[in-house]
């Protein structure tokens, strides 16, 4: 039960994620990539850490599970590795796309989905039939609904296939800690962690001028208590008892929410190939979340 609770708060999480490429769009129409990526994240840290003092039973409730002792400073060391890889997947990421097309990128970025299950073979998870049935057609999937165009292979795409890497290592790496660290702490540093190094790079890189921040005030809030606060949060809490590759395969439904919010909200098309795509994408999720009948052991007489 506790297991379809989490997956129902990753499913929540991905809708939300999904949205925000809308509110990205708007943001990046006036701001820089590093500014909108830093200025989220403050705005989540600060709306987290209000969370936790006003609400302490709920900081409380999210101490780890694991039964072990572990220090504060390795706890601080864990949040602040998770912030590094997050940042480093963002940051890279950023940098592919402006050499790439959004369709090739988009898809690329979500080849964790292959990434997070073969880190966890070599970490001694097994993956059952259904689940690599699954993965297969997923990425047939993305492939249709993301890719317009020839697919050819270009820095670009080398670029964010690097980022999509530290996607996926972000992915085991909360997996470590979210059974180790207070969910609402791990969220707290890593966030601190990316809103240091995105807004110390975007003063160095990006203009930024408060005026163009308060134009697209609501669009960053949204960014910062939905995006940031809730939904990392939230991954950290339902990692706890979703498996890595599990997580991975929900968590590129971002792509399918975010196409059809383009269609919904900023009216977007849609064609024939792209719906079969998120079709296909719907349907591998499914047969990826089947578990094998084990044999019945014979009784030896």
């Amino acid at each position: 039960m506790r297991r379809f609770i989490s997956e129902l708060i990753l499913i929540g999480v991905v809708i939300i994620w999904g949205l925000a490429f809308i509110w990205q769009n708007i943001a990046s129409k006036v701001l820089g990539p590093l500014t909108v990526v830093g200025l989220r994240s403050l705005i989540a840290v600060i709306f987290i850490t209000l969370v936790a003092i006003l609400v302490p039973t709920l900081y409380k409730s999210q101490e780890p599970k694991w039964i072990g002792q572990i220090s504060s400073s390795k706890k601080l060391w864990l949040g602040i590795m998770c912030g590094v890889v997050l940042f480093l997947a963002m940051y890279i990421q950023q940098i592919g796309i402006g050499m790439t097309t959004a369709g090739k990128a988009g898809f690329i970025t979500v080849l964790y989905i292959c990434i997070v299950p073969f880190i966890g073979v070599f970490l001694g998870n097994k993956l059952n039939k259904f689940f690599i049935i699954g993965l297969i057609l997923a990425v047939i999937g993305f492939y249709l609904l993301s890719v317009k165009e020839e697919f050819t292979l270009e820095l670009g795409d080398v670029i964010v296939f690097i980022s999509a890497i530290f996607f996926g290592v972000h992915i085991i790496v909360i997996d470590y800690s979210a059974l180790r660290v207070n969910s609402m702490f791990l969220s707290i540093i890593q966030l601190v962690v990316v809103a240091i190094f995105s807004l110390g790079l975007a003063m160095i890189k990006e203009t930024i001028i408060l005026a163009d921040i308060l134009s697209v005030a609501a669009p960053l809030l949204a960014l910062g208590i939905l995006s940031s606060g809730l939904g990392y949060t939230g991954q950290i809490i339902a990692q706890r008892e979703i498996p890595p590759h599990t997580t991975s395969l929900i968590m590129s439904l971002e792509s399918v929410v975010a196409a059809i919010g383009g269609v919904l909200i900023l009216n977007e098309h849609i064609g024939l190939r792209e719906g079969i795509g998120m079709a296909i994408v719907l349907v591998g999720i499914i047969i990826s979340q089947l578990r094998e009948k084990k044999s019945p052991k014979l009784e030896q007489k």
